[in-house]
């Protein structure tokens, strides 16, 4: 018969609460209770707990009468068919014909056709039309269409030396612009040497009165005189200056 009244004042703690403990502890480790409190009022180490079986699963009682289920059956694999190999292609028996390509149609002669027509307007209007003769507007030359007796007072013009101190090249600079047109390569005019004088080029446009410029050569104003000339050959010096237009 246990003794809990003297093991809970051996143990100094309220019998209840080690009945209830001694109670647990026997039913976990499955030993008697009178050995657990023994060993625990003695200070004994407590006793070992006996070896128990391995617990198996009991199956589950079923109802007399009521058919247990079966387990339900593992569906058939169906088994992996390999990939059937494709048949090689027929070989051919006959000649084989090369492949024909076939392109898309640009309309490439409309482009042709347009390109051929800017060419032939591009060479027109470059070459063709600037050389075509413009009504109303005459070729400008300097080579004057002198008379003879013109052309007989030039070589008195060069004889006196007029070409020391006159010159009859009108130049392309703003002190000849109002000299008249500018002296062109073709000029059969007397260039001359250095313009001391005025210019003569155009002195026959510039003077209509030829008394005047009779009187000049003769020597009237600051103008040296002419000598040794007949009055032929003064008129036709006068001709020449005249035609100098």
């Amino acid at each position: 018969m246990t003794d809990y009244a003297t093991a809970a004042n051996t143990l100094g703690v309220p019998e209840a609460i080690l009945r209830r403990s001694v109670e647990a502890r026997a039913k976990a480790d499955g030993v008697g209770a009178d050995e657990l409190l023994a060993a625990w009022a003695g200070g004994e180490a407590m006793p070992a707990a006996a070896p128990s079986a391995p617990a198996t699963s009991a199956p589950p009682e079923t109802a007399p009468g009521v058919p247990a289920e079966a387990a339900p059956a593992a569906a058939p694999v169906a088994p992996v068919a390999a990939p059937a190999e494709a048949p090689p292609p027929p070989r051919p028996t006959g000649p084989v014909a090369p492949p024909v390509l076939v392109g898309v149609n640009q309309r490439t002669n409309g482009v042709i056709a347009g390109s051929s027509a800017i060419l032939f307007l591009s060479i027109l209007l470059a070459f063709v039309v600037p050389s075509l003769p413009q009504p109303g507007t005459g070729v400008r030359s300097s080579n004057h269409a002198y008379s003879q007796g013109a052309l007989e007072g030039q070589e008195i013009y060069l004889e006196q030396g007029c070409g020391s101190c006159h010159t009859q090249l009108i130049r392309a600079v703003v002190a000849d612009a109002k000299l008249g047109p500018v002296t062109l390569s073709d000029s059969n005019q007397v260039f001359g040497y250095r313009r001391v004088g005025p210019d003569l080029s155009a002195i026959g446009g510039r003077t209509e009165d030829s008394a005047a410029l009779a009187n000049v050569l003769r020597g009237a104003g600051t103008h040296p005189a002419v000598t040794g000339l007949s009055d032929e050959s003064l008129a036709s010096l006068l001709t020449y200056l005249r035609e100098s237009a």
